[in-house]
């Protein structure tokens, strides 16, 4: 309940009046029950007695929009800061499986129930207990021990209840074990395919896989859906045993009361006064739906608890070179290490190639370059940069701003988005774009267009030099963004950079070798080391692994005439 104040006073207090009256309301009601049942006059006490009972009609028939209004309230709260923290959590740890499930948990929820859900259904849950005590003293005001007695009773079968639908071995938790979720999981994967589109949906009609596919789902959902069955069937068996003592309990209760008031101890206004109080108790005991709102809604809470605990710092910046030292990082659950003690070092203003084949570990180090992973040993100083990565985005905007955004900030004109195109060989984007820079690059919007894979990476680029020019301490780094171009031109590529961005600081992957010739150092990445680095010149005349690859890939790229 302590998530209550996130929803705002002006949602949490109507509500808390509305779960305090339908608390207190029917406790309350039994005093003019009493007085109409012993003959204390007639018109007063059915007045008051309507009164608190419509009262309290009025209080539970609005305390559901109410608590859905604190619930919106809380979620939407917490999913702003879910969504902050995420933007600023450390790209490592926003790839963890285990971050992407809490961040799925935060903020779509369990089973539908949030963690504002929860917050209200306790709030709930603790109005029916009110109620229950409010009904006990009741009871204990004219039978001392029984209003004890009951309470226990009914606090007891609310537990039992409540552990086996919800508790640890419940049959709802059943759903939730690693078992059933991996069976669900692959029930869910198999109707996807069954009934996706694109590429899926054309093989199944060729290959006639429709009915293979449907036997696969039918047969996972009733392997998911069997051992909750049996957990049911044994719920309700346990169930029907709760039901027979709360029954017993409560003839007991009445049995007391009725030789109390047979022997002349409770008058009949107290006697009407003990069974209402009697039934508020055992209504306790029968359990609610509220249990499951709480039960549920915990987990996300628990989700948002650990996305917002506290992250390690940032690598240190430096200003404009980036230094690693005796860097070892392997990804969780790795056999070995992707990168092992490696040193690299570069300078400001030096245009440095790291080639290798792929798998090399070229991607991993331009995150531990630009400091979006942490190493594991070692230390890795790093400086502003723009990236254009392997897998960049391709934003449903226009032109003019799928550029801009290397730097929302800067104020700048359509002459600096031109001039990052110049850079990136993109100019003539604009020949059949009908909107110019302000075409959008998307079919869903009318006048729009979409562009080729290749096109797509000369904005990426564009985007990059355009943030590079927006700020000139910032590095360019560029991770293998011209997989759609072939190898002659990628290297014009490469060349438009270096001849556009003199004496600034710039790193180029690529796993192709002849493309990065006029690079002023170039290192060969290969197992997770470093096993060469120089000039071009260097190392064709050191003969090692650079000069095997870069004829290689020089022989075949004449041989296809390219």
């Amino acid at each position: 309940m302590r998530l209550l104040p996130l929803a705002g006073a002006r949602r949490v207090a109507p509500f808390a009046v509305l779960v305090t009256g339908a608390a207190v309301l029917g406790p309350l009601g039994t005093v003019p029950l009493g007085l109409l049942a012993s003959g204390g006059g007639l018109v007063a006490p059915a007045a008051l007695l309507l009164a608190a009972l419509l009262a309290q009609e009025l209080c539970t028939a609005l305390r559901e929009p109410a608590g859905a209004a604190v619930a919106r309230g809380i979620d939407g709260v917490l999913r702003a800061r879910v969504r902050a923290a995420t933007v600023a959590m450390p790209l490592e740890r926003l790839e963890s499986p285990l971050v992407q499930a809490d961040v799925r948990l935060a903020l779509h929820g369990h089973r539908g129930r949030t963690a504002g859900a929860a917050a209200v259904a306790a709030a709930g849950e603790a109005g029916r207990l009110a109620s229950a005590v409010l009904g006990a003293a009741v009871l204990s005001a004219h039978v001392w021990w029984l209003g004890g007695a009951a309470l226990v009773l009914a606090l007891a079968q609310n537990r039992r209840i409540e552990t086996m639908l919800v508790g640890p071995g419940g049959v709802e938790s059943l759903a939730d074990s690693a078992g059933q979720a991996r069976r669900r999981r692959r029930a869910d994967y198999l109707a996807g395919v069954a009934g996706g589109p694109g590429g899926v949906a054309k093989e199944i009609r060729v290959f006639g896989l429709e009915s293979f596919f449907v036997a696969r789902y039918v047969a996972a959902m009733r392997a998911y859906l069997a051992p909750q069955a049996r957990g049911r069937r044994a719920v309700v068996r346990g169930y029907g045993w709760v039901l027979g003592v709360q029954a017993a309990a409560a003839c007991g209760t009445f049995a007391v009361l009725g030789r109390q008031a047979g022997a002349g101890w409770l008058e009949a206004g107290a006697l009407a006064q003990c069974v209402v109080a009697a039934l508020l108790v055992f209504a306790y005991g029968a359990g609610g739906h509220q249990m499951f709102d709480v039960a549920y809604g915990t987990e996300p809470f628990r989700a948002v608890t650990r996305l917002l605990a506290p992250v390690p710092a940032p690598p240190p910046a430096g200003h404009g070179g980036i230094d690693l030292t005796g860097v070892t990082f392997a990804y969780p659950h790795a056999a070995a290490p992707v990168l092992d003690r490696l040193d690299l070092r570069v300078r400001p203003g030096e245009r440095l190639a790291v080639v290798g084949r792929n798998g090399a570990g070229k991607t991993t180090l331009v995150k531990l370059l630009t400091g979006l992973y942490t190493p594991r040993l070692g230390t890795a100083t790093t400086c502003p940069a723009a990236v254009v990565f392997q897998d960049f985005v391709r934003y449903p905007l226009s032109l003019r701003d799928n550029v801009r955004l290397g730097d929302p900030s800067f104020e700048g004109t359509d002459a600096d988005v031109l001039a990052a195109l110049e850079s990136a060989g993109a100019l003539d984007l604009l020949n059949f774009l009908p909107g110019g820079l302000g075409t959008p690059l998307s079919r869903a919007f009318t006048g729009g267009r979409d562009l080729s894979g290749g096109q797509w990476q000369k904005v990426a680029l564009a985007r990059a030099v355009y943030a590079m020019n927006a700020d000139p301490s910032r590095a360019l780094i560029v991770d293998e963004p011209t997989a759609h171009l072939d190898a002659r031109a990628e290297r014009e590529v490469f060349e438009r950079l270096l001849d556009g961005t003199g004496g600034r600081t710039m790193v180029l992957i690529s796993h192709r070798f002849a493309t990065v010739r006029r690079a002023d150092r170039i290192v060969v990445l290969e197992g997770g080391a470093i096993t060469e680095q120089g000039g071009h010149a260097e190392l064709m005349a050191a003969g090692g692994r650079y000069a095997h690859w870069y004829r290689l890939q020089a022989d075949l790229i004449t041989r296809d005439g390219r």
